[in-house]
């Protein structure tokens, strides 16, 4: 039996009999899998799949999760928690609220209950993930050619009453001494209807994060601007998604602290990395020691619009309000399409605002970056990939960084955790998988094209034989052999704010250097490597971004 290409919604249902038999008895794991390689693979039906999607949550999966919500217990939850997150990925944010705003008042209930545990918490630390995810995709759909529509009345009044159902189950929690789940959530909301953001809790909720000396600077540095700064970067991009892991904000602020006494104290971050920037500004505003702290954001323009002072000022305006700072110490611009030279007048409108203390760029490649500054910008870095297995910036951007006095902030510099001990020895992953993170299924793809899987674990292991000389990690001399480039100023290490902690492994970057035997064993894994290819096949730095107009 064939599949009619026509048809409409009466088509959707009619599947090849034998090819329905498999669907219905795969494993789900199983089913991912194949989902995932067949939108890789033939990208054309991603339309496709999210409209077919959309009709699913419109009619039997909403009635079903708003009958399971009515028992309040935590399969109701996560089956509930399933729909709403299906609802933002496929692009219906506003249809979320309803049900995220009885999620938030069904878990605060259970949160009441004294013989729940573990499982709640780390459930309510990812479903206040979620809610940052669907202020985030609220954001994208107010997006205009001309910066930013204002949301319509009915738009406002949902976003509103999941902000009024968020405050009262802050003020029942916080009247029996219980914490408060959603602290960031409620920020985020907040920051969505531009109204005040509420104090996260309060400070004594944080004592001992913001009751602290003044941190010690780390033990490796470079000057940017008129600011001594540590060579490796704390990256919030982790904070984007639920898939790193989630944690509470009591948590997230104790990690914070921990960075910035240890002496990472720059974070890196972005208007579309979740709620990094409103999680960020509200740490920076209780910690006593502001000045610190770098701040380094970023205003990036994913689609075509139209560049006025106006609407550039007011993105500005947003990160100081998201960030609670009067000036922001870098500003990182990222511009989308090489056919429309407006990214020149947004960098110049960016020099001409007082609260924008330098200007960085990201991913953008060497002729465009030597353009803007031909243009009388005044460029300080611009954040790129750089790793063992991306070397990119060394066939052309490194040399036009070391004549312009540009600094390089690099990121991927561990190919999203590939480059460490974890993987030593062991076979190719299924990049396919639900263990796999959405960042090493990116870099696993490099990989591929670099070499392949049993090139990279001879980088592995000439790696680990240098890491066992230093007594370091691998990790620790793949950050190393980038800092040794001295156009790259600092290494952006991404930071699971409240899941993990791994400062005291990044300090041992510091203090040495490669030699030149252990340059050469490297160079010599690195000459059979594909990277000259690597260069042609995604272009230069930020190529991979964009299609080239």
């Amino acid at each position: 039996m064939a599949v009619s290409k026509n048809g409409g919604a009466t088509a959707a249902t009619h599947v090849n009999m034998m090819t329905d038999t498999i669907i219905a008895n795969l494993p789900a794991d199983g089913l991912r899998v194949v989902m995932r390689s067949l939108l890789a693979s033939c990208p054309e039906v991603t339309g496709t799949f999210e409209h077919e999607t959309r009709r699913f949550l419109r009619h039997a999966a909403a009635t079903s999760a708003g009958t399971k919500i009515d028992t309040v217990d935590m399969d109701g939850l996560k089956q509930a928690q399933q729909i709403v997150r299906c609802m933002l990925g496929s692009g219906v944010p506003f249809q979320s609220i309803p049900l995220l705003k009885d999620m938030v008042v069904r878990g605060a209930d259970l949160a009441l209950d004294p013989s729940v545990g573990i499982e709640l918490e780390s459930f309510l630390a990812s479903f206040d993930s979620d809610i940052v995810q669907a202020m985030t995709a609220v954001k994208k759909t107010l997006f205009t050619n001309t910066g930013v529509r204002v949301m319509s009345t009915t738009e406002y009044a949902l976003i509103e009453s999941l902000f009024e159902s968020l405050i009262r189950c802050q003020a029942i929690l916080q009247s029996t001494g219980r914490e408060y789940p959603y602290g960031r959530g409620l920020v985020t909301t907040a920051s969505t209807l531009g109204v005040p953001q509420p104090a996260a809790q309060d400070a004594v909720s944080f004592g001992k994060a913001l009751q602290q000396p003044f941190p010690h600077m780390a033990k490796e540095t470079f000057v940017l601007g008129d600011r001594i700064l540590p060579r490796i970067f704390s990256g919030l991009w982790q904070m984007s998604s639920a898939a790193w892991g989630s944690a509470p904000t009591s948590k997230i602020f104790d990690q914070f602290s921990t960075h910035v006494q240890n002496g990472f104290t720059a974070f890196d971050m972005a208007d579309h990395y979740g709620d990094a920037e409103v999680i960020f500004g509200c740490f920076w505003s209780l910690y006593p020691h502001k000045d610190a702290i770098f701040t380094a954001t970023k205003y990036c323009i994913f689609h075509h619009v139209d560049i006025t002072r106006e609407a550039v000022q007011a993105d500005v305006s947003e990160r100081c309000q998201r960030l609670q700072q009067e000036k922001i110490d870098l500003l990182q611009f990222h511009w989308q399409f090489w056919d429309d030279a407006g990214y020149l007048d947004a960098l110049r409108y960016l020099q001409e605002d007082r609260r924008v203390g330098m200007i960085g760029l990201c991913n953008f490649n060497t002729e465009h970056l030597l353009r803007a500054i031909e243009s009388g910008v005044q460029v300080h870095t611009n954040q790129v990939q750089f790793s063992l297995i991306d070397s990119r910036p060394v066939e052309k951007m490194g040399e036009a960084c070391k004549r312009h006095g540009v600094k390089l902030l690099t990121y991927g510099t561990l190919c999203g955790g590939f480059l460490a001990e974890k993987w030593l020895g062991k076979p190719e992953p299924d990049v396919y998988s639900a263990s796999i993170t959405p960042s090493q299924r990116k870099y696993h793809g490099i990989i591929s094209n670099w070499g392949g899987w049993e090139l990279f674990q001879r980088l592995l292991r000439t790696l680990d034989g240098i890491a066992k000389k230093r007594d370091v990690t691998i990790s620790n001399v793949a950050t190393r052999w980038v800092l040794d480039f001295p156009y790259v100023g600092a290494v952006i290490i991404g930071a699971r704010m409240g899941v993990s902690e791994h400062t005291s492994d990044n300090q041992a970057t510091f203090g040495w250097s490669l030699d030149d035997q252990d340059r050469a064993v490297i160079e010599e894994i690195l000459e059979r490597s594909n990277r000259k290819e690597v260069f042609k096949a995604m272009g230069d730095c930020g190529g991979e971004y964009r299609t080239i107009g």
